[in-house]
């Protein structure tokens, strides 16, 4: 028989070396995060990732990291972010094809990483080359949203503003704005936003009002800056309508097409070079007496509202 102080001993020893591993194991885990963190100041947050997923599945790495799910949710995070931010910056061979497995990998790890499921759905569904031009899968990320948190109008706003600008289905988006109205916090604007939206689908006052929600409502800085980006293209078809305007009187004038807009500070129809919001030139078209943002410009690739 085991004397019994022996078993006690026992216990102790097995008991303090089940603690040692746990420790060991967390040691590890915080030092590898300590150093994708170093890693990441170091290089830049829009630095893009390596090519690959070791690991695709988030229920496997769940399984694996026993109770680290949170943790390895916020590196997963951290590394979608950089994905995302280097690959539009990107310049050719461009793809976001590990977006949308990032995402769920964050998602799955962590369920109430909501903004990933905010931030995801809006950047799968901008088109390319400013994102993956996905907005069905943007949908389906902010449903998984959704399921996970059903009284979070947020997502409402979310799935709603996808059919509304990238999808162009405002009966849906105003449907997805109503319901959400319902959900106990919501805004009081969710109701008038509903209605407007079913009554002045694809009207540029509209959108611009939608955008602006997005951007007071933002929850990161990336989320902050696309808002802005399209409040100010908004902005800028403004302008282009005036100029365009500008030029056909010009020409009606004159007989001629102003082939830059010099001649037509000289003739007195601007006081300056126009320049769109961000301070960059327009680009002007004289045979067609079209004006159009220039390539080089945070403004490129302007919508048709």
């Amino acid at each position: 028989m085991i004397p019994v102080s022996d078993g006690l001993n026992a216990c102790k020893f097995s008991g303090r070396g089940l603690v040692s591993t746990w420790a060991l194991i967390l040691v590890l885990v915080v030092l590898v995060y300590a150093t994708q963190k170093h890693i990441d100041r170091t290089l830049g947050e829009y630095r893009a990732t390596e090519e690959v997923l070791y690991v695709e599945s988030g229920e496997l790495l769940k399984k694996v990291l026993i109770g680290f799910d949170s943790l390895a949710a916020d590196v997963y995070w951290l590394r979608t972010v950089q994905y995302f931010g280097g690959k539009r910056l990107q310049l050719t061979n461009k793809n976001f094809d590990l977006l949308e497995p990032l995402l769920y990998i964050t998602t799955t790890l962590d369920p109430n990483f909501k903004i990933a499921y905010t931030y995801g759905s809006t950047f799968l569904s901008e088109p390319f080359p400013f994102g993956a031009d996905a907005p069905l899968k943007g949908i389906a990320l902010v449903e998984e949203g959704m399921r996970s948190h059903p009284n979070y109008w947020r997502f409402y706003l979310d799935k709603g503003f996808i059919y509304y600008w990238y999808l162009e289905d405002y009966q849906s988006a105003a449907e997805t704005f109503l319901e959400g109205s319902k959900i106990s916090g919501a805004p009081y604007w969710m109701v008038g936003t509903a209605g407007r939206t079913l009554a002045q689908g694809g009207d540029r006052e509209t959108a611009r009002s939608l955008w602006r929600i997005l951007y007071e409502t933002s929850e990161t800085d990336q989320q902050r800056e696309n808002a802005a980006i399209h409040l100010m293209q908004l902005d800028a078809l403004d302008q282009i309508e005036v100029l365009e305007t500008v030029l056909d009187k010009y020409s009606e004038a004159t007989g001629n097409n102003a082939m830059n807009f010099n001649e037509l500070v000289e003739a007195g129809y601007l006081k300056r070079i126009p320049t769109d919001p961000t301070g960059v030139p327009y680009q002007l078209e004289g045979e067609q007496r079209k004006v159009g943002i220039f390539p080089g410009s945070q403004l490129q690739g302007l919508s048709t509202y």
